[in-house]
């Protein structure tokens, strides 16, 4: 389906809770604010909370379903991307609570996940942390396009676990942070062996049900993005509003890292119970004030490509530090804990000012360009303004151009000026297919004429040729054409192939914001790969460990019910 930016329907705001947060006078501000903004960045749909206090006050705006004309209210769910990391961290903050000095943040990941658990060198073997995931600070490599790829849903968390032994190492251990959804990743399997079940029914049994989170589920889990329940997510592609294929929000094994689906609603309860350092609206205690207060500590310097000298704005936000999930700033001399979270056109941004004791939730289900996260940014910024007590210094005309005029934005690009779209010579030198035993199998085939298409995963489009005989441009089509066509952009991931011998090339490297390098002759599906014995998912103390966890869980979730 595609549909015009303009042929967007009214954005109304659809009420909520609204006691105590802000006076009549400030619901009619904030509420214009967020429709003007939505509707100079042509955002469709987007959920609002904010908490202060012990106060709520939650709303929708636009549109969560365009065709059916359905519109966002508070319960309306929407994919938060990163913002799930906190709950991974907070996970298992709560079972190093319950492990009585046996499981730290400074644990290894041998010590866990067991003695045939490896990674890429010895060094990274024996010494990786829990602590060093959390931060990311492994130095391993972070390519997104094996969650765009997708992995197969037979594929356990153990065996992924297993296959992070051929992860690559791209920069020094714990010599930078470097921000990988792979660590995270991994931090799933570590879940399952702590508590002795899946990933998605810890976070039930944990969070969701003592929270009261009852509308929250797993995105590709127990919800897709078409279900009713959703705020239906719309790209813009080359110009035109489209509705994105369901399929590609299953990021299976991945979910640890950002999969968590929620409404405005129920983020008010995580917000609440966050701020109150651990204790649910019922004031049961789910994790120590002490060991939450470490999720929220700066472990590690936050690298900006733009070093902070001087704000950036008219007001000061200086961000100095990463904690296990959660980005570290100073807002007007305020602490700021903030994290934001992507997945194609589903954009959010979470907000606490623990000082001020408020937070703000937003999340939109498109267009899925720079726009979306400027316009969720602007709102953060003026609400903030406003539970501080203070003039915004933002308003919504300034709105709808920042962070102009105070940060340059680049304007739009175009990547495809070097396609020659001459005819591929020796297409059997290319032909084939090529592994990855981490990151699965890809398939370079011979499409009309001579020309190639690169099938790896969902990710499927045509190469086209460059000057270089070895060097193509991948204009992926289907599902992903919002990759190679985000609105006025044009960019075409470059793909590279090399070791020419005996007509054949050996290698090939798909260049889509990471390089990711695939083999002639190896298969993600071989057999005997492992040179280790077969990895039990943990040793004979873990073990002791996870079923000492499963009966506290459950005394737990009985008392908190």
């Amino acid at each position: 389906m595609m549909l015009s930016m303009q042929a967007l329907l009214f954005l109304s705001a659809v009420s909520g809770g609204s006691a105590g947060v802000f006076t009549d006078d400030e619901v009619r501000k904030v509420e214009t604010f967020v429709e003007e903004v939505m509707r100079c960045r042509h955002v469709p749909g987007l959920t609002l909370a904010v908490v202060k206090g012990g106060e709520t006050w939650t709303r929708g705006f636009g549109q969560a379903d365009i065709e059916q004309g359905v519109n966002v209210t508070k319960d309306t769910l929407f994919c938060i991307g990163s913002v799930s990391k906190a709950f991974t961290s907070t996970l298992l903050a709560m079972m190093i609570d319950e492990s009585n000095g046996n499981f730290k943040w400074t644990s290894k990941l041998r010590d866990v996940l067991g003695p045939d658990f490896s990674l890429v060198d010895d060094e990274r073997t024996r010494e990786t942390t829990l602590k060093d995931l959390l931060i990311h600070r492994t130095g391993l490599h972070r390519a997104l396009s094996p969650l765009f790829a997708g992995f197969d849903h037979n594929l356990t968390r153990t065996e992924f676990a297993r296959r992070f032994r051929f992860l690559e190492e791209v920069k020094p251990f714990r010599d930078v942070f470097e921000y990988n959804n792979w660590a995270y990743a991994l931090l799933g399997p570590i879940v399952e062996v702590l508590s002795g079940e899946s990933y998605e029914a810890t976070l039930e049994k944990r969070i969701f049900k003592p929270l009261g989170m009852n509308k929250s589920r797993v995105l590709g889990k127990t919800i897709m993005s078409n279900a009713a329940e959703m705020a239906q997510p719309y790209f813009d592609v080359e110009n035109e509003l489209t509705l994105l294929d369901s399929s590609i929000y299953d990021i299976h094994p991945s979910e640890a890292a950002g999969a968590i689906a929620s409404s405005a609603e129920d983020m008010t309860k995580w917000m609440h119970f966050l701020l109150r350092q651990g204790v649910t609206e019922k004031n049961v205690t789910l994790v120590k004030s002490t060991t939450l207060a470490e999720v929220f500590k700066s472990h590690r310097s936050y690298n900006s490509p733009h070093p902070v000298i001087k704000p950036k704005y008219p007001v000061g936000d200086l961000y100095y530090g990463y904690g296990y999930a959660w980005v570290l700033s100073t807002y007007k001399g305020y602490k700021k804990v903030m994290h934001s979270g992507g997945l194609f056109s589903y954009i959010t941004y979470l907000t606490l000012l623990p000082d001020l004791d408020f937070g703000i939730f937003t999340s939109a289900n498109g267009p899925g360009t720079r726009d979306e996260g400027n316009a969720q940014k602007a709102i953060a910024y003026y609400i903030s303004d406003i539970l501080m007590g203070d003039q915004p210094w933002l308003n919504s005309s300034t709105a709808c151009t920042f962070p102009m005029p105070w940060e340059d934005v680049s304007e739009s690009s175009q990547n495809n000026s070097d396609i020659t779209n001459s005819e591929v010579k020796c297409v059997d030198c290319y032909v084939g297919k090529y592994g990855n035993y981490m990151f699965g199998d890809l398939d370079v085939v011979k499409s009309s004429g001579s020309s190639l298409e690169l099938y790896y995963g969902r990710l499927r489009g045509s190469l086209n040729t460059t000057a270089d005989e070895s060097t193509f441009k991948l204009d992926l089509f289907g599902s992903f054409r919002l990759l190679s066509r985000p609105g006025n952009d044009t960019f075409l991931a470059k793909v590279i192939f090399k070791g020419l011998n005996e007509g054949k090339y050996s290698k090939v490297d798909l260049i889509l914001v990471r390089k990711l390098t695939f083999t002639r002759g190896i298969s993600f599906h071989d057999k005997n790969i492992f040179t280790s014995a077969e990895t039990g998912t943990n040793g004979q103390s873990i073990k002791k460990f996870s079923n000492l966890l499963m009966v506290i869980a459950t005394l737990c979730i009985v008392l908190c019910v």
